[in-house]
C-alpha cells in the first residue's frame, strides 16, 4: 500500500501515529471486494466504542448494507429523492439507485440521542462522530478503504425508520467500505501550523 506524504520530513516511528497520518478517504469507485468480514467489523466497532463519551451514553450506531440489500437500499434512496424533489428525472433517480452498488459494503452511521439534563444532543452527536472516525481509522489500519459521504436522505424520517432509527435519532453519514485499488489516493495534507495557535490573555 503506497505511503501517504507526511507533514514532516520523516515519518514518525510510532506505527499508530503513522497510520493516522497516512489515512485518506478512498472514492467509492475505487473500492472493491472483499469487504471487511465480521471479525474486522467487530474490531472497528470496538474501536468506535473507545471514543470520548460523556455520561457513557454510547450513542454510536452502525448498520451494514451489503449484497442484494444494497439494491433495495438504493431504491429507498431513489424514493426519498423523489419525495424531496418531485421534479427529479428518471435518469437522476437511476443514479441514486446505483449509489449503494459502488462499494461492496455501505454502513449507515448514526447517533441514538437521549434526553439528558447535562448532555445535550450536539454533544451526543459529537461523541458518535468521534466513534465513526475511530471506526474509519480502524478499517484503514486493517488495509480497507472508506469514504464518509452525506446526502439529503440522512434527514428523511422514512429512511431513518427503514434503518431502525427513531425519529429523534440522527443519521450522520453513509460509509462506503471495501478493498482499495493499489493506487489509492494519498493526498498531501496541509502543514499543521495553520490550524494551531497559542492563546494569551489580553
Amino acid at each position: 500500500m503506497p505511503e501517504a506524504p507526511f507533514p514532516t520530513s520523516e515519518a514518525p516511528p510510532n506505527p499508530a501515529l503513522r497510520a493516522l497520518l497516512a489515512r485518506a478517504s478512498v472514492p467509492p469507485r475505487q473500492l472493491h471486494d472483499p469487504a471487511p468480514d465480521a471479525a474486522a467489523l467487530s474490531l472497528a466497532v470496538s474501536a468506535a466504542a473507545r471514543a470520548p463519551d460523556h455520561g457513557w451514553l454510547r450513542p454510536w450506531r452502525f448498520v451494514g448494507i451489503q449484497g442484494e440489500a444494497r439494491a433495495a437500499f438504493g431504491e429507498l434512496l431513489a424514493q426519498s429523492l423523489k419525495a424531496r424533489e418531485p421534479e427529479t428525472t428518471e435518469a437522476r433517480l437511476d443514479l441514486e439507485r446505483a449509489k449503494p452498488l459502488r462499494a461492496p459494503l455501505v454502513v449507515a452511521a448514526g447517533a441514538v440521542l437521549r434526553a439528558h439534563s447535562k448532555i445535550p444532543a450536539w454533544e451526543q452527536e459529537a461523541t458518535a462522530s468521534a466513534g465513526i472516525m475511530n471506526f474509519l481509522n480502524a478499517l484503514d489500519s486493517m488495509g480497507f478503504g472508506c469514504c464518509w459521504l452525506s446526502s439529503g436522505a440522512l434527514q428523511d424520517p422514512a429512511i431513518k425508520a427503514a434503518l431502525g432509527f427513531a425519529e429523534a435519532d440522527r443519521l450522520l453519514g453513509w460509509i462506503y467500505v471495501g478493498t482499495p485499488e493499489a493506487e489509492r489516493p494519498r493526498p498531501e495534507r496541509p502543514a499543521p501550523d495553520g490550524f494551531w495557535r497559542d492563546w494569551q490573555p489580553a
